[in-house]
């Protein structure tokens, strides 16, 4: 069955941005038929940190020449210094303000959220007292989201990435807390699989509303991998979104490490496993 438009499906370039230039990305993008990507800000071909943005002119006129809508916008945050759940001061504040940029580079390029993940705090402290810190830190990226007009889509870790967001039941406490109307979710499949949980059990959890993205891809259930080289069921996944009414793009978050040489045969790869489904 055609679950979905290829208007719908996503590519996040994670797994250029490392030894790729920005260029490079936007001519697979075309060659592929994409149309929408994901970024990830941080790196050397769209750079940022919590105290610059570097000047995205050349990038947004390869983004025009390519015909590419960014769909989300990533503040890299998961090998970087800068995290959502920080305990010492100094780093809370400047991963605010990094967070904060990424906000404002999102808006510039014309994506309409900023993905983010929860943090993770230290493993030996009080998980009351991560939270505490993730849930002050989303109060205040949230009103910087008001500002600017971005959403903050937020999804869960895997349970060895986070003392306080691994789980489904995490996300929802937080956004129970928080109560705000610039704070959403995203499903991401790994950290969901690992979890032991279903595409199900997030819409359960969630107005389908907001639910505004996801990072869907396969896995073992460990591992963020192109469809086929994991042991997840494409149709049931994408079977799944569409009997809950999905609304959002379909993002394609891949990080084996043999991706990082060749990204554009991992694609080839993905998009082909894809189009057995798409309109």
């Amino acid at each position: 069955m055609k679950y979905f438009s290829k208007d719908r499906f996503c590519n996040f370039n994670i797994h250029y941005e490392a030894f790729f230039p920005f260029r490079y990305f936007c001519e697979c993008m075309e060659k592929l038929g994409i149309r929408n990507a994901e970024l990830i800000a941080g790196h050397q071909s769209l750079f940022m940190d919590d105290k610059h943005i570097s000047n995205l002119t050349e990038q947004k006129k390869l983004l025009r020449e390519h015909n590419i809508k960014v769909g989300s916008l990533c503040a890299q945050s998961c090998r970087f210094q800068y995290q959502f759940s920080a305990k010492e001061e100094d780093l809370r504040e400047a991963s605010f303000n990094f967070f904060s940029n990424g906000i404002k580079v999102a808006a510039e390029l014309g994506a309409p959220l900023l993905q983010v993940n929860t943090g993770w705090g230290y493993m030996n402290e009080p998980k009351e007292e991560v939270f505490k810190r993730m849930t002050e830190m989303f109060g205040r990226l949230c009103d910087i989201g008001e500002k600017f007009g971005i959403n903050i889509a937020c999804e869960s870790l895997r349970p060895q990435e986070s003392l306080a967001g691994a789980t489904v039941r995490d996300i929802r406490k937080l956004y129970d807390i928080l109560n705000h109307p610039r704070f959403k979710v995203m499903i991401d499949t790994c950290a969901m699989g690992v979890s032991g949980e279903t595409i199900q059990d997030w819409f359960d959890a969630f107005p389908a509303e907001d639910i505004i993205h996801t990072h869907f891809q396969d896995g073992t259930p460990y591992f963020h991998l192109v469809y086929g080289d994991g042991k997840r069921s494409l149709n049931d996944d994408l079977k799944a979104l569409y009997d809950n009414g999905y609304k959002g793009l379909i993002s394609q978050e891949l990080t084996l490490a043999r991706y990082y040489q060749d990204p554009f045969e991992a694609d080839k790869r993905s998009i082909a496993a894809f189009s057995e489904y798409l309109y």
